[in-house]
């Protein structure tokens, strides 16, 4: 099965994957206009969705915010189309997912919304579970980006190794993050993965202390 944020849903990619007899899940863009806006309409439509599920596992942010989800699918119980668009074929499922983020200190809530679509058709619970893997994958990418600059940096020589060191670092700092979140250790008063970076960066006895902790048998 394939997954693909916003930069890929492009009926063309997710066309091929259909005929190819492959999966796809596919978040839909803000650029397609009307591709977006036809499925909040459809949605709109159902007097309720065919199956939805509330993430019971919310997790707390390094930035102290409680993340919880809620998974609505909408699907054509007497056909295998939910949607027809003229550019993307067998559209069979619409996913509806709402994020709440909640501030653990002030109580504070901010909700956002995005809609993906798919073409096969399967529980709310086993779609929250592969867009999780998708988003899980997106975060270590986007932490290996900005901790480690891999964007940035093309390896000519060694390249395996390299990606290995810039897993074992972002590893360390996560580590490192899990053991003193909510607890003032670093010179910068705050314990996030940037400041982590930010220590290890410009402090030789923080890298030392990192390299040495117990977190490596």
């Amino acid at each position: 099965m394939f997954s693909f944020d916003a930069l890929l849903t492009q009926s063309e990619i997710l066309n091929t994957i259909d005929e190819q007899g492959n999966r796809y899940i596919a978040k839909l863009k803000d650029n397609q206009k009307h591709l977006k806006e036809k499925a909040i309409k459809t949605i709109e439509e159902f007097n309720q969705p065919t199956d939805r599920v509330d993430d019971e596992d919310s997790y707390l942010t390094e930035n102290n915010k409680r993340v919880s989800r809620k998974v609505e699918v909408f699907q054509n119980k007497s056909a295998d189309l939910v949607m027809y668009h003229e550019n993307f074929q067998n559209i069979q499922s619409l996913i509806k997912v709402t994020k709440t983020l909640t501030n653990a200190q002030t109580g504070e809530v901010t909700i956002s919304t995005q809609y993906l679509m798919a073409n096969f058709k399967t529980t709310a619970k086993e779609f929250l579970q592969k867009i999780l893997q998708h988003w899980r994958v997106e975060t270590y990418h986007y932490h290996l980006d900005m901790l480690t600059e891999e964007d940035d940096h093309i390896a000519y020589k060694e390249p395996f190794s390299i990606a290995i060191l810039r897993s074992f670092t972002v590893n360390l700092y996560q580590l490192f993050l899990n053991e003193n979140k909510d607890k003032k250790v670093l010179l910068t008063g705050k314990t996030t993965m940037a400041d982590i970076k930010r220590n290890a960066l410009y402090r030789d006895d923080f890298s030392v202390q990192l390299i040495e902790s117990n977190y490596i048998d």
